[in-house]
């Protein structure tokens, strides 16, 4: 009887699975403008840019939560189990949204089954995707690891382009009318394939640990410091991220600067910039070293940043451009800080640790930016909207100061 080595492909899995939980995960943002009209019904344009803004960003502020339940299970279980467990969570919310009701249909009830939803599909996020980042980093030859790594983001921005792909496929197919109608469901019913991911986890533990007397508690602390700067770096790319592919469509629709098809393409292109570059960039740098990468991506990214908000020029070609180079630049950063964030951490802490430090940056910082940029661009003075970006900046490039590149040694 044929029988399939789910620990042979299992790097193969987990980068599949990590592009199907992303396309679940991230489709709460093209379709954000949807879901506020449908959930939150307000007069005030205001109000419920905030709420829906909120509703989204559940799922980065519960991440920490379900970090702490599956990066343990990662280091004590095995990667792979951790992964399983968190996509099966991830799909049954989704499905969940497809399915529920708007305002008009059950009232108040359907805004917060809405926010629940999206408080546990935060929860699978926070051990999925890390658990999938460690585990890839961890199959890779050691003079490739930035390359395997790098398919971790290169996946999230798949899945990330999947679900404005299905915007703009149903913008297609179906009137206005229809989207906003009934057809924006039909995407988020779609995560019924992620599904049969969930049981491919090897039925044993992939390897065996040594029961170890010291806490996990007490191992963050005797790794503070690399814990702190991977929070201080991931700042960056979570105020970076949403800034591009949850605040700017939406701002850009809600002004009149753009349509909501125009801007979706606009994040569409620079997703697929995101991903080839991702790969490329990963992949040299395993012949040069992790930080230089981050650093210029972060440089670049701010720049593009600052132009893009201080300027408001109708003109899709112009917004084109700018999203291109806006995600050709987040992408170089994005090539090589998986490998480099598993590289700083011992293996017996390794998945709880880098769980743990993105997912409390993404809560704070990423869960935060569309509100915050939603405040800071209603004043009349446009330039204190790149203080966010400026800020994270700032403080990332110093933190990769404090940090060791260990591009070609063995992992610790």
């Amino acid at each position: 009887m044929f029988k399939f080595d789910t620990e042979k492909y299992s790097p193969v899995i987990g980068a599949v699975g990590n592009v199907l939980t992303w396309y679940n995960f991230a489709l709460f943002m093209p379709f954000l403008h949807i879901i506020s009209k449908s959930f939150f019904p307000l007069e005030n344009e205001t109000y419920r840019e905030v709420l829906s803004f909120l509703a989204l960003s559940v799922g980065l502020f519960i991440r920490p939560l379900g970090a702490a339940i599956f990066g343990p299970i990662g280091d004590k279980l095995g990667r792979q189990k951790a992964i399983s467990i968190s996509i099966l969570l991830m799909a049954v919310p989704t499905i969940c949204i497809g399915l529920l009701p708007d305002y008009s249909g059950i009232g108040i009830w359907a805004p917060i089954l809405l926010v629940v939803c999206r408080a546990l599909q935060g929860i699978s996020m926070g051990g999925e995707y890390t658990a999938a980042m460690v585990h890839l980093v961890e199959k890779a030859p050691i003079h490739r690891r930035g390359f395997y790594g790098s398919w971790s983001d290169a996946g999230s921005q798949v899945g990330v382009l999947m679900g404005c792909g299905a915007l703009v496929g149903l913008d297609s197919c179906f009137s206005a009318e229809e989207v906003y109608s009934f057809a924006w469901r039909i995407p988020f019913l779609c995560a019924v394939v992620l599904v049969p991911f969930a049981f491919f986890a090897p039925g044993k533990q992939s390897a065996k640990k040594k029961k170890e007397k010291e806490s996990i508690i007490n191992m963050l602390i005797d790794h503070k410091k690399e814990v702190g700067c991977t929070i201080a770096v991931t700042a960056f790319s979570a105020v970076g991220f949403y800034t591009l592919l949850t605040f700017f469509p939406y701002f850009l629709v809600s002004k009149g600067i753009l349509s909501l098809r125009d801007a979706t393409l606009c994040s569409t292109w620079a997703n697929i910039v995101i991903v080839f570059v991702v790969l490329g960039a990963g992949y040299i740098s395993d012949y040069f070293s992790r930080k230089p990468f981050l650093i210029f991506g972060i440089i670049g990214v701010t720049i593009t940043a600052y132009i893009m908000f201080l300027m408001e020029v109708k003109d899709f070609r112009y917004w084109m451009a700018l999203h291109v180079a806006y995600g050709f630049f987040i992408s170089v950063y994005y090539s090589c800080r998986a490998a480099f964030f598993a590289e700083a951490f011992p293996a017996k802490v390794r998945c709880t640790a880098v769980s743990l430090s993105l997912s409390i940056a993404q809560a704070i910082f990423g869960g935060l930016t569309p509100v915050i940029m939603s405040y800071l661009t209603s004043s009349s003075i446009k330039v204190i909207a790149i203080i966010p970006i400026t800020f994270v900046a700032i403080i990332a490039i110093y933190a990769l100061t404090l940090l060791k590149d260990r591009t070609g040694e063995k992992l610790i």
